[in-house]
């Protein structure tokens, strides 16, 4: 039977990517790997706003050679940025990986990242959350193996879930 050698997880910040990535690589004993960069949410400006078109496109095949390498390593779980899936590369490969969708509402994003972003003035966050959720929701459903509400907080819930998705999909 082929085993799991990499598991991605993908989301809106405020998800607790890097919390459920930290908890499931102890569980397994693999390396926890953070490649979230936060970069959007953290400044509340669009990548096109923060870098240029040009940027972007740098940042974005930054973002697929950061993806490429740990997909060449066994026994990873890979926090994402939140703009990763913006770009069809990116969505190819992760679409290939085990790959989990941490989803929150905004309601719950909202409460997790208003006291620490953005760091620039923004008019109205909520609704620049909300601009991400809907360019973004569909993109995240599109490539993950398995999606998951990290609502609730349960944290040990979550792991024990993604491993028995995981190991459900190895039977396949």
């Amino acid at each position: 039977m082929p085993q799991q050698k990499r598991i991605f997880i993908v989301g809106h910040s405020g998800a607790g990517k890097g919390v459920l990535a930290q908890a499931l690589a102890k569980k397994l004993g693999w390396k926890f790997i953070d490649a979230d960069f936060g970069l959007v949410p953290s400044v509340g400006r669009t990548l096109t706003e923060i870098l240029g078109s040009q940027g972007e496109e740098a940042f974005q095949h930054c973002l697929f050679e950061i993806l490429d390498n740990q997909r060449s390593m066994e026994n990873v779980v890979v926090t994402t940025d939140d703009s990763i899936v913006c770009h069809e590369r990116n969505r190819k490969v992760l679409s290939s990986e085990f790959t989990v969708y941490l989803q929150v509402s905004a309601l719950v994003q909202f409460e997790r990242i208003a006291h620490n972003r953005p760091l620039l003035p923004v008019s109205d966050y909520k609704a620049f959350l909300n601009k991400l959720r809907k360019e973004r929701d569909h993109l995240f459903e599109q490539v993950a193996a398995y999606s998951i509400s990290s609502d609730n907080g349960a944290i040990d819930e979550h792991v024990s879930s993604v491993i028995l998705a995981m190991n459900s999909m190895l039977k396949r």
